[in-house]
């Protein structure tokens, strides 16, 4: 197919609705990103430390090649902000008691008020987000994201 027949495709998903998933996540992400730095910014946390400080109270214990994979930075730099996070007592690093060159993260006294508020914003931004949605249509979108993830390969949610 020439160059020119490519850049006159119609955008994805406008012609063909299998295309459009990926762009429409993407957006949702986004948004939803954008509007969680806008509402957080009195937490004094980087969208990326935030969602580091998230996933770590979600799987406590983890291991720090785990967040860095699940967070798609190199172990290097998921250090660095494991450092930042540790600094203001929001986690803690525990030496991994089988593997000693390893050590598990935990949410420290301090992370777990900044957790809690963290969950209530995202509580007030997906309930804007689903705005004019059913509980049932709500759950079901819940349902159908988590096996997606689940058929990639994201495990279980």
């Amino acid at each position: 197919m020439s160059l020119g027949k490519q850049l006159r495709r119609p955008a994805p998903g406008k012609d063909r609705p299998e295309q459009a998933l990926g762009y429409l996540l993407a957006d949702a992400v986004r948004l939803m990103r954008r509007e969680f730095r806008a509402r957080s910014a009195g937490l004094k946390l980087t969208p990326a430390l935030a969602r580091l400080l998230f996933h770590v109270h979600r799987e406590p214990g983890s291991h720090q090649t785990a967040l860095a994979s699940r967070l798609e930075v190199t172990p290097v730099t998921l250090g660095r902000m494991v450092d930042r996070l540790a600094a203001r007592g929001y986690v803690r690093r525990v030496p991994d008691t089988v593997d000693r060159r390893a050590f598990r993260v935990y949410v420290d006294r301090a992370g777990e008020p900044l957790v809690g508020r963290m969950e209530q914003l995202g509580a007030v931004i997906t309930t804007s987000a689903t705005r004019g949605f059913a509980a049932r249509e709500r759950a079901e979108l819940v349902r159908q994201l988590a096996r997606i993830c689940e058929n990639l390969g994201g495990g279980s949610y």
